[in-house]
């Protein structure tokens, strides 16, 4: 459970930095499937012996299927084993991705077994657990090796079901997400319109109708949450999620024969009551059966498909005769339901193999349904509201005739009203720069955001604000608004002094307030100061809510300020090597593996060069590790000059460093490896007045595709390089052979 609660944070996570755009690299194992009927025997140490055998013992036992599903000839058999071999590649964490099963499976690789659903008892059978989506986490040395699939069903399918894919774990949570979202946004539309419906149903207007929808919109947004495949990654109870699932596609017909039984009465009434009640009860049958263990839940869904399509065709007999007399509004409503219905026809065809398998999109028919049905109801909704309205005037009217003596009083009233609504609206505003100001990653991103918003945030007060300048030491002004502060003349430069807060009247409504933040490793850091004045007419108990509103803004505004300083340092302490300010290591795994998708991807040159500093050890051993330091350090500048902007210079490790140059053939980086080896030795050294010579590089090149096939081998055949250049007598250059 922690494991799937971890993964989907970090799908979440990599969604948001927009890495859930774009194709996702995946292999179907669509071929090269075979089955073989049956179950099994097993060694006195549990392994199955059918994976134990040579291909030459098993040929003729083993059958080749487009598809591992419900092969030929089954004749009642509930016991079916596939294999298929996995393909080679490189993989960093490989899973295989399962859409279905039925109903239970265990998966073995070199004898071992390495996943399992459900519970196989000695006979080689089992009960019903769920329809789940599958990711089987694959042995590292699995590539090209056969995988069996050992699987038992009494339902009317047998064996794999949708698709089979095999890919990366962050890939597929990336793609169970993306398939997932358009589920999770139309189940919550239709749940809040449940909620809406069933409040108007419980306000009384038009109880049979509002409460119609309600029960059509829980239904349908029931199963289509249902069908999400995220919910697993939340709450791994693939028994629980379809049970609500089978219960929402249950009622479905329930809902659909109360509305058309409310939108077309009276005709047909009688056999729309006959419909949904018969449902109901099939409803609670199945359900109820299921749980106490009666039958398997997966038995009830051929029953209901079979009688559900007939209930289809009994619905549409009287909507098509209903067509010609219906107005407007029914008209879109029976658009509506036959969209829907068609698609739900569509995915019970696909869930029998009636046609071939792709995931038919109910959760749109859901949402047209429901759009119609609503947006119907809100016009009858509004246009009874308009008459309400104007009667609302009327008797408002008459009250205003009746009540002249309570003007003043409403007056105040007004006012105190309209004070709470801009006191509302700049909560909002407040919340609004919390949220602007938390999607920066950076101190230098939020200063545009707090100049924008400050004026438009402190209004209708007038006011300034100073940023502090660190170079010269004074607050220059950046903003003002209505009236400046009297006390702070805004057409000239103040010092931090003059600023204080201990200097402003705020007993006058004049206030200041510090802008800053907490850095990690500096102490506070002020950015600027706000000055505010407040009329000198307004109440003292609106002056003191202003105030204090303005202060607790100021401190939600400076902490998240300090948040975003802390991360800024956590991040640059993450990459950045703290004695040359070149990226570290962690920077080029991640850096390196990206500019090799881009190379790949846009078909230009990628070269690495490895760098190492000659009888370093020497050079530390003879002058000391501070001397030391300092070449490397010297070394680094001469890097940041010799290489473009673009390019990527990393501290390897010790006297390493690594340069990546995008787009650079062999002889680009060869050239420029040249520059700064002649530099370099060309450089007298000094530490603290001790001269401590010169020093040479060993560089090694490796370019692709000029010098090698697969750009992975770039580092490793750089590093061969190096070692070819070490050996040949140091400070030269070797490219990659």
């Amino acid at each position: 459970m922690p494991r799937r609660i971890l993964n989907t944070l970090a799908c979440i996570v990599l969604f948001w930095l927009g890495l859930a755009a774009g194709p996702v690299s995946a292999i179907d194992l669509d071929s090269g499937w075979e089955y073989r009927w049956g179950d099994s025997p097993f060694t006195a140490a549990g392994v199955p012996v059918w994976t134990l055998e040579t291909p030459e013992q098993s040929a003729d036992a083993w059958h080749a299927i487009g598809f591992p599903s419900n092969p030929p000839g089954r004749d009642g058999r509930e016991n079916v084993w596939f294999r298929t071999v996995l393909p080679d590649g490189h993989w960093r964490d490989p899973v295989l991705y399962i859409f279905s099963v039925d109903l239970i499976v265990e998966v073995y690789v070199d004898g071992h077994k390495i996943y399992d659903y459900g519970q196989f008892d000695a006979h080689g059978k089992g009960h019903f657990e769920g329809w789940p989506w599958h990711m089987i986490a694959l042995p590292e040395d699995s590539a090209g090796k056969p995988i069996y699939f050992r699987i038992f069903s009494n339902y009317m399918d047998i064996g794999l079901w949708g698709e089979v894919k095999l890919m990366e774990r962050l890939e597929l949570l990336r793609y169970i997400l993306g398939n997932s979202i358009e589920r999770l946004i139309t189940s919550g539309f239709s749940l809040l319109i449940a909620l809406l419906a069933l409040v108007f149903a419980l306000l009384r207007y038009e109880p049979r109708r509002f409460g119609a929808i309600a029960l059509f919109a829980l239904a349908s947004g029931g199963m289509v949450l249902s069908g999400s495949q995220i919910n697993l990654l939340l709450i791994d109870r693939a028994l629980v999620w379809d049970y609500l699932g089978a219960g929402g596609y249950f009622l479905i017909p329930v809902a659909m024969a109360l509305l058309l039984e409310d939108w077309l009465r009276p005709a047909c009434s009688r056999l729309f009551k006959l419909i949904w009640r018969f449902h109901l009860l099939y409803l609670v049958g199945a359900i109820g059966l299921s749980a106490a263990g009666v039958v398997s839940l997966a038995s009830t869904y051929p029953v209901f498909d079979a009688l559900f399509a007939l209930t289809l065709a009994l619905l549409w007999t009287p909507v098509l005769r209903f067509w010609r007399r219906a107005n407007s509004d029914q008209r879109a409503i029976l658009s509506a339901y036959a969209i829907f219905s068609l698609l739900l026809l569509l995915d019970m065809a696909v869930a029998h193999s009636l046609l071939p398998w792709y995931q038919i999109p109910v959760a749109w028919g859901t949402l047209v349904f429901s759009m119609a049905i609503v947006t119907i109801s809100l016009r009858h909704y509004s246009r009874t509201q308009d008459a309400l309205k104007a009667m609302n005037r009327v008797l408002e009217e008459r009250v205003c005739q009746r009540t002249a003596e309570l003007e003043a009083l409403a007056t105040r009233e007004t006012e105190r009203a309209r004070f709470l609504t801009l006191e509302n609206r700049k909560r909002i505003e407040i919340e609004d720069l919390i949220s602007a100001l938390q999607d920066r990653r950076s101190l230098r991103e939020s200063g545009p955001i707090l100049g924008e918003a400050l004026p438009r945030l402190c209004r209708p007060l007038g006011g300034a604000f100073y940023q502090f300048s660190t170079t010269e030491g004074v607050y220059q002004l950046k903003a003002h608004w209505g009236d400046p502060p009297p006390a702070v003349p805004s057409e000239r430069i103040v010092s931090s002094q003059a600023l204080d807060r201990r200097e402003a009247p705020s007993e006058l409504g004049q206030w200041c307030f510090e802008i800053g933040y907490q850095d990690p490793r500096q102490g506070e850091h002020i950015l600027g100061c706000l000055w505010l004045h407040c009329p000198d007419d307004t109440p003292a108990d609106h002056r003191l809510t202003w105030r204090r509103l303005i202060e607790r803004g100021v401190e939600r505004i400076n902490l998240t300020l300090s948040t975003i300083s802390l991360h800024e340092t956590l991040s640059q302490l993450s990459y950045e090597d703290g004695l040359t300010g070149l990226k570290n290591r962690r920077f080029l795994d991640d850096a390196l593996a990206r500019e090799i998708d881009l190379a790949q991807r846009h078909n230009r040159p990628l070269s690495v060069l490895i760098c190492d500093i000659d009888h370093f050890k020497h050079f530390n051993d003879t002058y000391g590790h501070e001397a030391g330091d300092t070449v490397i350090k010297t070394v680094a500048e001469h890097l940041t000059e010799v290489f473009r902007h673009t390019d990527i210079i990393c501290r390897y490790g010790g006297e390493e460093f690594v340069i990546v140059l995008p787009g650079a053939p062999a002889e680009d980086g060869h050239q420029r490896a040249e520059t700064l080896r002649t530099r370099v030795a060309a450089l007298d050294l000094q530490h603290e007045g001790t001269t401590l010579g010169s020093i040479t590089l060993s560089t090694g090149i490796a370019s692709w595709p000029e010098m090698i096939a697969d750009p992975s081998e770039l580092l490793t055949r750089a590093d061969q390089a190096l070692y070819r250049a070490k050996q040949a007598g140091r400070n030269r250059v070797e490219r990659a052979l």
